[in-house]
């Protein structure tokens, strides 16, 4: 993932670009590590995912394929 310095605005291609690395990233990361990794603020990240219309996960740990095979049914 891009560093983006603080306080760049991100227009057209360069905007774009950046808003499907960060769609693509948000399928296996949060939205608090891709802030870390790109140097934007949690709002700027959420902002693009939102403006990509993706589907907010719930907060919390995900569960492991472990927790799900011992819950109990």
């Amino acid at each position: 993932m891009p560093t983006i310095p603080r306080g760049t605005h991100l227009k057209g291609a360069q905007a774009a670009e950046f808003s499907a690395l960060v769609v693509a990233a948000y399928a296996d990361r949060s939205i608090r590590m891709i802030c870390k990794e790109t140097g934007r603020s949690y709002g700027a990240i959420h902002q693009v995912l939102s403006g990509a219309e993706v589907t907010f996960r719930k907060p919390g740990p995900r569960p492991t394929s472990q927790d799900q095979s011992t819950a109990c049914t």
